[in-house]
């Protein structure tokens, strides 16, 4: 992997004149499109409160079976990577998916501190390792090749606590209900190569969306953000919304799909992943897959 630099919290596009690029949407290389936060002993909520252990684990993605991996993360209190009042925790290792499991400090430890933010880097070619800056303290990759990633991770003070969305309600394609697992060339949904609009449904429950109080002590709701991947075809959006003030019980996000080319599709068919990762605008994260099969 060429050296990347994701930000789960913001994405910018720039678009003008050139050459073609593919969509954001198209996994076609290992990539990191998500973190997800859970609370020791409580993994659906994504607040910790000082004292308790947050299990952080990245979702990492790729156009066939994961490479290994190798990663590196330091953990700092505030909201941009540095450690200006040095470093929490580091840690480093091979798994994969990257799990970090970090004890939160105290209130006092803290000393006014309500986030921690972690940062890193997830490496993902042979010879590229993990290391850290021998002066600096930063974490890298030998040799230059990774994606580095960072995350705020909110605190939770007094009883306002944010939970993680459920990705996985209920998913449709072109009006069919649509199962996670199993192989979709035998299982189905299956499609004809070079078809287009076909309708990806994403249901989403009222209940992902928690109230809370604002910074201006405002009764606020949360809404929904869900990113969008495929490992071929092309989808119309990277993103759909579910906005905070909408009141429905249910609401159906829907983005249309155009399989790929028949030059693009093996005699036998080709497996298209889908990812669907959820967000609330706290922190709170989740994520699911779906695959369809395109024919030639």
């Amino acid at each position: 992997m060429t050296n990347t630099h994701t930000m789960l919290l913001a994405t910018m596009f720039v678009v003008g004149c050139g050459p073609t690029f593919d969509p954001a949407s198209l996994i076609n290389t290992t990539r990191v499109v998500g973190a997800r936060v859970e609370v020791e002993g409580a993994p659906d909520r994504a607040s910790p409160v000082p004292g308790e252990t947050a299990n952080i684990t990245w979702l990492v993605t790729a156009p066939d079976d994961l490479p290994p991996l190798g990663w590196a993360f330091t953990v700092c209190t505030g909201t941009t990577p540095g450690c200006e009042t040095g470093a929490l925790a580091q840690f480093e290792g091979t798994d994969s998916p990257p799990r970090l499991a970090i004890a939160v400090p105290s209130l006092d430890a803290l000393a006014g501190a309500t986030s921690l933010v972690v940062y890193g880097e997830i490496c993902d070619r042979l010879d590229s390792s993990p290391t850290f800056d021998a002066q600096s303290g930063v974490p890298g990759c030998t040799g230059g090749g990774g994606t580095t990633v960072s995350l705020v991770v909110a605190l939770q003070r007094g009883d306002d606590a944010n939970h993680n969305p459920i990705a996985d309600r209920a998913f449709a394609f072109d009006g069919e209900p649509w199962l996670a697992g199993g192989d979709p060339c035998v299982t189905g949904p299956r499609v004809a190569a070079g078809t287009k609009d076909h309708v990806l449904d994403n249901t989403t429950d009222g209940a992902d969306r928690e109230l809370y109080t604002a910074m201006d002590e405002t009764p606020t709701r949360e809404s929904l953000q869900i990113s969008q991947f495929a490992t071929a075809g092309k989808l119309t959006s990277q993103f759909s919304f579910v906005e905070a003030t909408d009141t429905n019980a249910a609401t159906t996000a829907s983005v249309p799909w155009e399989a790929p080319a028949v030059a693009d599709v093996p005699a036998d068919g080709l497996a298209v992943t889908f990812t669907f990762v959820t967000r609330d605008n706290r922190g709170g994260t989740d994520w699911t897959t779906r695959a369809a099969c395109v024919e030639p």
